[in-house]
């Protein structure tokens, strides 16, 4: 097995950073078991008539929550909170980028928690439905806040 090292040096008073290749041989031992950094959960609520899914799958700094009432990933969008703006910077990752509500809900959730937020929203734009939705989101991460 190869390795790839960054080494810094200096030379006639200069820091000069090179590659090096080393090969060494890894075993068994040279393997550590840890802790898994991915959890899954799942939950569900009844929204107006229609059975909304959650599904959070959290990271060492992150989680992403889907929240869809049929099985698919349409859109998706990324939030995170810089030391520059009070506000969450967000962006829009993949799908219909004229529906804003997964970039809000990440932006709100970011704020929320301090975490860089992955959602994907697949439920259509609900002026009703969709505080409910945010509100069982925020009651589940109070109930279960180690699974976000």
């Amino acid at each position: 097995m190869c390795f790839i090292s960054v080494k810094k040096r200096s030379v006639e008073n200069r820091t000069v950073g090179y590659i090096a290749l080393m090969t060494e041989t890894m075993t068994d031992s040279d393997i550590k078991a840890g802790q898994p950094q991915v959890t899954v959960h799942t939950f569900t609520e009844h929204v107006m008539d229609t059975t909304v899914l959650y599904q959070v799958i959290k990271m060492s700094d992150s989680f992403h929550l889907w929240v869809g009432a049929k099985p698919s990933l349409e859109n998706m969008a990324l939030a995170m909170n810089t030391r520059f703006e009070a506000q969450p910077l967000a962006s829009h990752l993949f799908g219909d980028s004229s529906n804003p509500t997964a970039m809000s809900l990440a932006q709100r959730l970011a704020k929320k928690t301090g975490k860089q937020v992955f959602v994907s929203c697949n439920i259509g734009y609900d002026q009703l439905a969709m505080p409910v939705v945010e509100k069982r989101i925020i009651e589940e991460m109070k109930q279960r806040p180690e699974m976000f």
